[in-house]
């Protein structure tokens, strides 16, 4: 799982498979690791009959799993039940498991849209922006109602994609959005997007879509183009002062760093 994982408990023949990561667990503290480091990507399908009999059959552990039986039959909270199994491994510490309480209440009461939009937002916020992405598009696949909500997600998706440097889908994401939220900020998104990938046709006639004036059109238009400058210099001016000394080694480092940044992004 990417750490050495001290288990203090007896290890199972058959692992568990968390089917949301793809990923087989063979201990309670493997599977507390996983919980406290991907709280965002649990749902109320974590709460299954199959956990419970994997406690119970490989690990030893029938006590718990009928504690956790009782929560499903009783209609126990998600945060019950996660915290419920923390503490019978001992993995986390009281700071930790106070702070997955907090995280995992705040989903407790809330509509499965919008747990779902804050799994992807989390995403999003942490730069995953192949798995936000997916997220976000299995929301738009779910009847919401709310065309403000709708409109947000539109424009998230857009973002992930643009971080992707996948402009024609953002554009169209941006163009989603608007039209749902009617919020500037999807609309200057998916100016900028129409402008990165070289749409100046597309740009032109999204602007005038929008009703800009020519004096907004040029005021967005130099926005865009200053956007990011400062970084795409900085990258320019290291691999000039590099290639000037002929210090191959730190030029490929150099290369190695940000294209580690973007295939993390995913």
């Amino acid at each position: 799982m990417g750490e050495l994982i001290l288990c203090n408990q007896s290890l199972a023949a058959r692992p568990y498979f968390l089917e949301a990561a793809s990923l087989n667990v063979y201990s309670l503290e493997e599977l507390s690791y996983y919980i406290e480091n991907n709280l965002w990507m649990l749902d109320q399908d974590f709460m299954c009959e199959e956990l419970c009999d994997w406690l119970e059959q490989e690990l030893e552990l029938a006590d718990a799993a009928g504690k956790l039986r009782n929560m499903i039959e009783n209609r126990g909270t998600l945060s019950e039940f996660v915290l419920c199994l923390l503490r019978q491994s001992g993995y986390c510490s009281g700071e930790s498991l106070q702070n997955i309480a907090s995280v995992l209440k705040e989903m407790d009461y809330k509509s499965e849209f919008e747990c779902a939009k804050l799994r992807a937002d989390r995403f999003l916020a942490n730069k995953k922006y192949r798995n936000a992405a997916v997220e976000y598009r299995k929301l738009l696949s779910m009847d919401e109602n709310n065309p403000l909500l709708v409109g947000n997600v539109w424009h998230n998706l857009g973002t992930a994609y643009a971080a992707l440097f996948l402009f024609e889908e953002a554009a169209e994401c941006y163009r989603q959005a608007y039209r749902c939220n009617e919020n500037t900020k999807s609309r200057n998104a998916r100016l900028c997007a129409l402008r990165c990938m070289g749409d100046e046709k597309g740009f032109l006639n999204a602007a005038v879509e929008y009703g800009l004036l020519t004096e907004e059109i040029m005021e967005l238009d130099y926005n865009i183009s200053m956007a990011g400058k400062e970084e795409i210099e900085r990258f320019a001016c290291e691999m000039d002062e590099l290639a000037s000394i002929g210090d191959a080694e730190k030029i490929r480092e150099l290369v190695e760093h940000w294209t580690a940044v973007y295939r993390k992004s995913g």
